[in-house]
C-alpha cells in the first residue's frame, strides 16, 4: 500500500484530504507542521510526502532537506494558495517534484500524486543509481547547470564546459565534476571529453531540474 505523509495546518482541509485519499486507497499520516512530519519521515516509510507551503514554524519547502535525508528517494509535493512562479521554482530547487496551488480539485491531487510516485518508481528501478550521491550531486546549483549545458551540447571539453558554468576557479569546478562523475552522472571519454552517462541524462529527464 502506498503511503503518504501530509503536513497541513488548515484541519478541516486535512481532514477532506485524508478522506479523500484514503477512499483511494492510500495509506496517510497526516500532522499539523513540518517538524512533525519530519519526526514521523525519522519513524516510519513513506513513499510521498504533501507539503503544505506555510505553516507555523518551519515551511514546507524548508522541511525538503530534511525528509530527502531521511528518505531519499520520497516523492514531495507542496501545496500553497500562494503560488507564484517564484515560489514554484524556489520549490522545486529546494527538490520538490510538483507544486499544487490551492483550492485544487481532488482529480488534480490524485493524478499529481500518481506522477510523482511513477517518475520516483523510474528513478528507484535504476540499478546504478546510488540515491544520496546523487542527491548530494543534484544539490548544488554549478552541478546542475553543468549537467545541462552537458545535456545540451552532447560533449565539451573541461575548459569550454567550465567557461560556460561560468566558474572562474578550475580547481573549484574539478571539484564539482567529480562529484558528478562519483554520482555517474557525468564521464570523460577516450578523449578526455565529458559527456552525460545515460543514467544522468535519465536524471536530467526525470529530476524536475529548474533553471537556476
Amino acid at each position: 500500500m502506498i503511503s503518504i505523509l501530509l503536513a497541513e495546518d488548515d484541519n478541516e482541509l486535512k481532514r477532506n484530504m485524508v478522506e479523500l485519499l484514503e477512499l483511494e486507497g492510500y495509506r496517510v499520516t497526516a500532522v499539523a507542521s513540518a517538524e512533525d512530519a519530519i519526526a514521523e519521515s525519522e519513524l516510519q516509510h513513506f513513499d510521498i510526502a504533501l507539503l503544505d507551503l506555510l505553516m507555523s514554524g518551519m515551511t514546507g519547502v524548508e522541511a525538503i532537506s530534511n525528509l530527502r535525508h531521511h528518505q531519499p528517494f520520497i516523492a514531495i509535493v507542496i501545496i500553497t494558495a500562494y503560488a507564484t512562479v517564484d515560489t514554484a521554482v524556489d520549490a522545486m530547487k529546494k527538490g520538490a517534484d510538483s507544486v499544487m496551488t490551492k483550492p485544487f480539485k481532488s482529480e488534480e491531487l490524485i493524478v499529481t500524486i500518481k506522477r510523482s510516485l511513477a517518475e520516483k518508481q523510474m528513478l528507484k528501478s535504476r540499478a546504478d543509481l546510488d540515491p544520496d550521491l546523487v542527491y548530494s550531486a543534484l544539490a548544488n546549483p554549478y552541478r546542475r547547470k553543468a549537467l545541462k549545458i552537458l545535456a545540451a551540447h552532447q560533449a565539451l571539453k573541461f575548459m569550454d564546459l567550465c567557461r560556460l558554468v561560468e566558474i572562474g576557479d578550475h580547481t573549484k569546478f574539478n571539484f564539482h565534476l567529480r562529484q558528478l562523475k562519483k554520482a555517474g552522472l557525468v564521464m570523460q571519454n577516450e578523449k578526455k571529453i565529458y559527456i552525460l552517462t545515460n543514467t544522468g541524462q535519465f536524471v536530467l529527464q526525470h529530476h524536475n531540474l529548474s533553471q537556476d
